[in-house]
């Protein structure tokens, strides 16, 4: 399923995280049945998940077939199939896994910048929680709401530029 076919409501649900995370995005010069777009939609497969996406961190969002948001989580690991490997895991939990893989149809994956830390895949999955309110799960990280995830990364640049430099300022320009 390309973003072409992405369903309007999820679309529309979807653009304020989309404004707000968009600096933090990974998005392809040319993908493949993507457009340009940093979402990835496909069924809410596990094996699915892992031919589609390819994104080691990311953000992802659970949809049910009424189009209502889910479940809001985020993945940071190594390998490619890291969203494909973290659904299957929550299809196999023990309690919710049953529920999770009946009510779960669609997945929006947003895959983000290589080499974004692991407090800034925090911070990208709790405001997409914020703006999204999913129906399931609610240990969504906690946020600043005076900081965007694009100022998080630039402050996290800015102070491992300073580190690198072993505190001297460097000159960019």
């Amino acid at each position: 399923m390309s973003t072409a076919l992405m369903p309007a409501a999820i679309g529309q649900a979807l653009r304020p995280v989309l404004r707000l995370l968009g600096p933090v995005l990974d998005v392809p010069a040319t993908a493949e049945g993507r457009g340009g777009s940093p979402v990835v939609v496909c069924w809410a497969s596990p094996a699915v998940v892992r031919r589609r996406v390819a994104a080691s961190c990311a953000v992802y969002v659970a949809w049910d077939n009424r189009r209502g948001c889910r479940y809001v989580g985020s993945v940071c690991r190594q390998g490619p199939g890291a969203v494909g490997n973290r659904l299957a895991e929550h299809y196999a939990h023990r309690t919710a896994g049953l529920a999770r893989r009946t009510s779960w149809c669609l997945l929006t994956v947003l895959p983000l910048s290589e080499g974004i830390s692991l407090e800034g895949v925090r911070v990208a999955e709790g405001w997409t929680a914020r703006l999204l309110n999913p129906a399931d799960g609610s240990a969504h990280p906690r946020i600043d709401l005076t900081q965007t995830p694009a100022e998080l990364v630039s402050r996290l640049v800015q102070q491992a530029q300073f580190t690198d430099t072993g505190g001297a300022v460097r000159d960019t320009a």
